[in-house]
């Protein structure tokens, strides 16, 4: 038994499409297929039913999804135990929200190298639901995410943050002298926002559709921290973690506005799945994350 078949039966499971688990580990349809083929004859038993293009595990299928999870664990316990003493090694592949990369990341992987020189690091931008599709097919090791609290039972919270998401304006606007501000007086500005889908940017929404309001911003972008210079740069309002205009704010190039009918707070949360074997380079990114931004972590 395989442990790469054992990879591409995991694929299948949580995509539920064999021309999908084939792109994604960049074999072809036909060699996914093969393989399956060939780990049913050794199990004995069909692990998928394919009904035209819908494709779902059998029973025997579901039992023999946790054993082939724990034995891709296995391996890779077997692999650290292997590790030079005093030296950790191998790769650590992270998927991470994109507001996260420039306010965290940086001091956090420059301590993380200093500690760990040995090893690779792998970071893919990623939403919440590929995180989790992700670390479900053992495609990443951790998940860093910004998101409402994000609980399932296939998955461990290593870390749990509440981070508060925020109206900022240029210095100067008329609405940074107000003690407070209504979502009609928002409704009326115009407004650079992060993207649809994206956590902070979809709790907004529904603040502002409770209201029988929406706002449309002439601007649309993935990169919070970007929108924060544009903001700077006196070219509208935005909606965004605190922590991503922490230093504008100090520096007074823009101004937090004090919206009482709309208090967002997300969650900056890093995950691993329940089957996942703690490698070595997993737990030292882990005790690094947990650090306090008053230790210089982050």
């Amino acid at each position: 038994m395989e442990l790469r078949i054992i990879n591409t039966f995991l694929h299948i499971a949580e995509l539920r499409s064999f021309s999908r688990a084939a792109r994604e580990l960049g074999y072809s349809q036909s060699a996914v297929s093969a393989q399956i083929a060939q780990l049913e004859a050794e199990l004995e038993t069909p692990l998928f039913d394919r009904v035209g293009k819908t494709v779902r595990l059998t029973d025997a299928g579901q039992t023999f999804l946790s054993y082939a999870r724990t034995l891709l664990a296995t391996s890779e316990q077997a692999k650290a135990a292997l590790q030079p003493a005093r030296q950790v090694g191998g790769t650590l592949r992270i998927a991470l929200a994109d507001s996260l990369c420039s306010a965290f990341l940086p001091d956090l992987l420059q301590r993380y190298h200093a500690l760990c020189p040995q090893v690779e690091l792998v970071l893919h931008s990623a939403t919440a639901d590929e995180m989790m599709q992700w670390l479900g097919t053992n495609q990443v090791d951790l998940a860093y995410t910004l998101d409402e609290p994000l609980v399932q039972p296939s998955i461990v919270r290593a870390l749990d943050i509440p981070e508060s998401i925020c109206f900022v304006a240029p210095a100067g606007h008329p609405l940074a002298a107000k003690d407070a501000v209504t979502l009609e007086e928002l409704a009326r500005q115009e407004f650079l926002l992060t993207e649809r889908g994206m956590s902070y940017r979809d709790a907004l929404d529904q603040v502002l559709e409770a209201h029988q309001l929406s706002i449309k911003p002439y601007l649309e972008l993935g990169s919070a921290a970007l929108l924060c210079q544009m903001v700077e740069r006196g070219l509208g309002l935005s909606f965004l973690p605190e922590y991503i205009v922490r230093d504008a704010l100090a520096a007074g190039r823009v101004a937090r506005l004090n919206v009482p009918d709309c208090t967002v707070t997300m969650r900056r949360q890093l995950f691993y799945h329940k089957d996942k074997w703690l490698t070595p380079q997993m737990k030292a990114f882990m005790e690094l994350a947990q650090q306090s931004p008053a230790e210089g972590t982050c």
